[in-house]
């Protein structure tokens, strides 16, 4: 029972950091206002984590569990196209949906600077990457996607494209307008990877407007 009830704790002290760090970035928020978001006292928060680094190390790591299990599950869409346009509308849904989920790229972006490659807060780029890799291998080898393409260069520009829309998007409009961005990345991405894609909007960015 004990052990029931300190594994919640732990758990809502995650959460909670999660969403902190979501919002305000590392730097953006402090120790004591983390423990003071949890609404615990400094004993039970400090039982669970004695730093800083280290909650944000255990909301890094819950979160990029969580967000790969999302966009992992359900059947494979039936070709790579489809299966690209639906990982990142669902990415954007779920960056809409459940703000705390924003902490990966915060907390990746903050740490991973300052810790080097290598280090498990940059890990999230080599997942990220990693998985565009293959999905461009499949659309390569079955003819959808160019064959000239090199599947790792283009992962990297796909992953830095979605990194500044979210940005931006944040910046801008709090991630109201992330769904629309995402509808104008496909549109360029799609035929700029396809043998043959002829777009499916008349206007990019015609529902927002501009940038």
């Amino acid at each position: 029972m004990a052990q029931l009830r300190a594994e919640r704790t732990r758990s809502s002290i995650v959460e909670t950091a999660a969403r902190a760090f979501a919002e305000f970035g590392y730097d953006g928020i402090s120790l004591n206002e983390l423990v003071e978001a949890t609404g615990m006292s400094k004993g039970a928060f400090y039982f669970h984590f004695s730093s800083k680094e280290g909650v944000a190390l255990a909301a890094f790591r819950a979160k990029q569990k969580q967000m790969v299990g999302l966009l992992s599950a359900g059947e494979p869409r039936p070709t790579a196209t489809d299966q690209l346009a639906w990982s990142l509308r669902r990415r954007a849904q779920l960056f809409v949906e459940d703000p705390s989920l924003r902490c990966v790229i915060r907390l990746g972006t903050d740490l991973g600077a300052r810790s080097g490659p290598g280090s498990e807060f940059s890990s999230f780029i080599e997942l990220a990457v990693a998985a565009w890799v293959n999905l461009l291998r499949r659309g390569i080898a079955s003819g959808e996607f160019r064959r000239d393409l090199d599947p790792e260069a283009t992962a990297l520009a796909i992953f830095s494209w979605v990194v500044g829309m979210d940005s931006l998007s944040l910046l801008q409009s709090d991630a109201k307008d992330l769904a629309d961005r995402t509808e104008d990345m496909i549109d360029l991405l799609v035929p700029a990877l396809s043998v043959s894609a002829p777009p499916k909007r008349s206007k990019v960015g015609a529902k927002r407007g501009g940038l």
